[in-house]
């Protein structure tokens, strides 16, 4: 039987929270084999293994028609809708005790994402939306901010090694030159959760994983803001510059990231 966006979205909102208290206990109590290297500044812990290892059986269990697109361990199933599961986005932050991560999982059915979840428990946040269902944060809705003045707005940035860092070394002195203020947290979610809370008004950054971003698109969708990147069916194969805004500061933060420029990259 096919199951319903909110039966997805209860389903989904229970196992992020599961995954969030095990990824606090395991690093309560790690060990000298925690962490490893992926590259340079790219870590990972036994904990996003063992969190998405415990997201794949469950959604498994509940969803065996479904295909699922992690970062740990890839692509798995052949069906149409797949469930896109980050199992700590902010590893860095993570494992150096930080509060900025999470536990991202969204449900993507070929078209559009249909609903999408993201549990921070170290800032206690539990944020979630389905389409059409509004944006919620522990049972509060969300609304993005109303600010439309440049001099008064800030951009979250995210840095990615997949592009070349003068476009971020130049992005940041564009901004401060037409007065705008940006912050730099490193995490995607954390990231895009600030703008549909309305603590700031956008996010950007040059190349994103579906992965890193899919559950938070639909809370600042819903919760009244704007994201441009690549097609879905694009983004979700290879990746995407993104740009997540609330109305009033779109088009000078359009202009700023020259938005238009790395989407057609």
């Amino acid at each position: 039987m096919t199951k319903t966006t909110n039966q997805r979205l209860e389903f989904t909102k229970a196992l992020a929270q599961e995954a969030a208290e095990l990824g606090v206990k395991l690093r309560a109590e790690h060990g000298e084999d925690f962490i490893s290297e992926k590259g340079t500044q790219d870590f990972v812990t036994f904990a996003d293994q063992a969190l998405e290892d415990l997201i794949r059986a469950r959604l498994t269990e509940a969803f065996p028609e479904d295909s699922i697109l992690g970062e740990e361990s890839g692509l798995s199933g052949d069906g149409a809708g797949y469930w896109v599961i980050d199992p700590i986005d902010g590893t860095a932050n993570y494992m150096r005790g930080m509060p900025e991560w999470g536990v991202c999982i969204a449900y993507y059915d070929g078209t559009d994402i249909q609903c999408g979840v993201v549990s921070a428990p170290d800032m206690n946040m539990l944020c979630w939306a389905s389409k059409g269902g509004g944006a919620w944060m522990n049972g509060e809705r969300l609304q993005v901010s109303d600010c439309s003045e440049p001099t008064r707005s800030v951009l979250t940035l995210g840095w990615s090694s997949r592009r070349p860092t003068t476009h971020y070394t130049q992005l940041v002195g564009t901004l401060l030159e037409n007065g705008m203020e940006y912050r730099r947290n490193g995490s995607c979610c954390i990231s895009m959760l600030t703008v549909a809370t309305g603590r700031t008004e956008g996010y950007f950054e040059l190349h994103v994983n579906a992965w890193d971003a899919f559950a938070a698109i639909p809370i600042i969708t819903e919760a009244g803001g704007l994201v441009q990147s690549d097609p879905l069916d694009q983004f979700v194969k290879q990746g995407s510059v993104i740009l997540a805004t609330c109305p009033g500061m779109t088009e000078p933060f359009s202009e700023a990231t020259d938005i238009t420029r790395w989407a057609a990259e």
